[in-house]
């Protein structure tokens, strides 16, 4: 939790920063336009948001895109200003041109100033240490041109790189990979051509705080396919994607969870009784059924549902996959089962963080420990919070059906997760309810 709060703190100060640059460049700017202090600050807001319409905002990018875009930007935040703004006289063509490169101009040397001092702080310091995970002599030639970058200072090898006519020590191997990072505080890992690494101990490397690099061999097959982020002295470097949680937004996804789940509680409310009266009538006493199921990172949490099937042994229920029509309590039973309803009640396993609106559905404790030793990939499909709806539910993958697929498409949610790919999650499974098809 403080890493957390520490990473939003400092994404707002660098919103802030950035929000300080643009109303900076703007005030030197917009001499020509006579605006107020006031006018000045909307138009920092919209420079940023065209900023990051346009990728300006991005890392990674040349330098040379600077110019063009900050123009483009400048030219749409004065016309969408003047239009918006009444208290903003109309600008002349020529007032409205010669404004836009003065941002433009005014943008570029900031962002000029703000690269050289950060390659001069990195200078001073040495670099950003990194570690090189290599088995072979690419990752030995990549150490080398290393030696030399500004940037980037290297401290060593993890594995059995041959090592003799190197000035890089090596430092162990992959079973000493966490405690080598932890020694030598390394920022970077750099995964040298074809090693034999899980992406379990990847994961670890992430886990220690470090950025994943990997520099593939100049005859890799990949770099055909996936163009590197930048070279280092003619030497590709890819960066590994983050995982879910360290994606920007994910803290908004928690948030949403909140908003939804209350929100929903409330909204639902009457549905809720309803639900829970006509259950209690066909079926009796006990309308919550509450089970064992297993969450984020292997958690288990009680999950609850409205009681649509009859009493059974716990460990009968724990334990059988299929339930036939059979067990149903009744057409109340049935109904609520069709249409998703039974599932209501997990709202507040969301509200109490045991669940997430999306994500993929928990399973039980005997199943899970079945699938993850039959199943390629299954417990990966606990990195996330589990969910409601899912990414495999929406396609079908309910009820008796493959686990293995299941499997293939929650691990592609989390592979490829962001806010767009929840919202379209949500639309899908509203249209497999009205349809009584569930989800």
């Amino acid at each position: 939790m403080p890493k957390a709060r520490f990473r939003a703190a400092w994404w707002l100060a660098g919103l802030l920063a950035r929000f300080a640059r643009e109303a900076m460049c703007l005030l030197a700017a917009t001499t020509l336009t006579g605006w107020t202090l006031t006018n000045v600050m909307l138009a920092a807001a919209l420079a940023l948001a065209f900023q990051s319409a346009l990728g300006l905002n991005r890392a990674r990018r040349s330098p040379w895109l600077d110019v063009p875009a900050c123009l483009c930007a400048g030219v749409m935040t004065l016309v969408v200003q003047a239009a918006l703004t009444a208290s903003v006289p109309a600008l002349a063509p020529h007032a409205l041109l010669g404004a836009s490169a003065a941002y433009a101009a005014v943008t570029c040397l900031v962002q000029a100033a703000c690269r050289l001092a950060t390659e001069l702080a990195r200078r001073r310091g040495g670099g950003r240490t990194a570690v090189i995970v290599s088995t072979g002599d690419h990752g030995r030639r990549l150490g080398d041109a290393l030696l030399g970058h500004p940037g980037i200072r290297p401290v060593g090898f993890i594995g059995e790189t041959y090592t003799e006519n190197s000035p890089l020590p090596t430092l162990g191997t992959m079973a000493a990979c966490a405690e080598i990072l932890r020694e030598t505080r390394a920022k970077f890992v750099i995964i040298a051509g074809d090693v034999p690494v899980s992406r379990t101990a990847v994961k670890a490397m992430g886990d220690a705080g470090c950025e994943i690099l990997y520099a593939p061999d100049c005859d890799d097959l990949l770099l055909d396919f996936a163009p590197p982020g930048e070279h280092v002295k003619s030497f590709p470097l890819l960066p590994m994607t983050p995982p879910a949680q360290r994606r920007p937004y994910w803290r908004g996804k928690r948030v949403f969870d909140l908003v939804v789940a209350g929100v929903g509680l409330l909204a639902v409310s009457p549905v809720l009784l309803a639900c829970a009266l006509a259950v209690r009538v066909e079926g009796g006493p006990g309308v919550l059924f509450r089970q064992r199921r297993i969450g984020l990172d292997g958690a288990p949490f009680e999950m609850l549902k409205f009681r649509t099937l009859k009493t059974t042994d716990p460990h009968d229920s724990a334990t059988q996959w299929t339930v036939g029509s059979n067990r149903l309590i009744g057409p109340v039973g049935s109904f609520l089962r069709k249409t998703s309803l039974d599932e209501l009640p997990q709202l507040w396993n969301v509200l109490r963080g045991d669940m997430s609106v999306v994500g993929p559905r928990p399973e039980r404790p005997y199943f899970v420990g079945q699938f993850s030793h039959t199943i390629e990939h299954y417990d990966l499909r606990h990195r996330v919070p589990v969910g409601i709806t899912g990414w495999a539910q929406v396609h079908g993958l309910r009820g008796d059906t493959s686990i293995e697929e299941r499997a293939r498409f929650d691990n592609h949610y989390i592979d490829h997760w962001s806010p767009a790919l929840d919202l379209k999650i949500i639309v899908r499974t509203i249209g497999c309810v009205l349809r009584l098809g569930g989800a």
